[in-house]
């Protein structure tokens, strides 16, 4: 991926940060020291290792597929491809909840029934096209939690306080590089997608300085809800959103 760090040095430093030398995270997630040795010094890893590595690096295996520069499964896609699917009104009613009708809201979506996804899920418009790049693989992680460019706006905006407001025109910037991802942008990404920010800075090769604001004390249950979201189907969705219109108003 064009100006992305290679994802053997991506790897590395993911367990480098959890602290996992390259024996335990081998022995974690199932497979000879050897093939991982092969994909740390730049060998494409197989779709069989990216799901495994998911739950030993924290990180959601759909996510890892692409930060490997590799499509997603159908199966880890999120369940509906309605283009009417939107979760912009439990973005903004959650931003105004109080932190434990939250936890309560997050109950709600994960008591949802699953349902049998039908072949590829997710948000695709014909826009959704960008040229491989750090963008590009910002807005592949929110279309993996099948946000469009106005549902990442909104989320960005929640998560950050405010600090992060933007048009849909200027989310798609983003995805086809003509807008810069400077690191307060990097950081609110980081947030929204519920992934550590020092390791999408990584990716991007992004210097975080130090006196960057904190994520808004919401962002990790806002993250955590638009992940758990994605597992929706539209008639599930119109229920949450009634759930959480009352979980506000109450």
């Amino acid at each position: 991926m064009t100006g992305l760090l290679r994802f053997g040095a991506l790897l590395a430093h993911l367990a480098g940060r959890r602290a996992l030398d390259s024996a335990t995270l081998a022995a974690a997630v199932g497979t000879h020291p050897a093939e991982l040795q092969a994909v740390l010094d730049g060998q494409p890893p197989t779709g069989q290792l990216l799901r495994s590595l998911g739950p030993a690096l924290d990180l959601h295996a759909a996510d890892l597929f692409l930060l490997a520069g590799q499509p997603v499964p159908d199966d880890l896609t999120p369940v509906t491809r309605n283009p009417h699917w939107s979760i912009n009104a439990v973005v903004h009613d959650t931003m105004d909840m109080p932190a434990e009708n939250r936890r309560l809201l997050l109950d709600a979506i994960r008591a949802q029934p699953l349902v049998r996804r039908e072949g590829r899920g997710g948000v695709s418009r014909p826009y959704h096209r960008y040229e491989p790049g750090f963008g590009a693989v910002l807005l592949g992680l929110a279309h993996n939690r099948n946000l469009s460019w106005t549902s990442t706006a909104m989320a960005l905006y929640a998560v950050t306080g405010g600090r992060i407001y933007l048009s849909a025109a200027t989310i798609g910037g983003i995805g086809r590089g003509t807008v810069e991802t400077t690191p307060e942008l990097v950081v609110g990404f980081a947030g929204l997608l519920g992934i550590p920010a020092p390791d999408l800075a990584a990716l991007g090769g992004t210097q975080l300085p130090d006196d960057l604001p904190p994520t808004h004390p919401l962002a990790t249950d806002l993250a955590t809800i638009v992940w758990e979201a994605r597992r929706l189907t539209t008639a599930q969705l119109q229920d949450i959103k009634l759930t959480a219109r009352h979980l506000t108003d109450h």
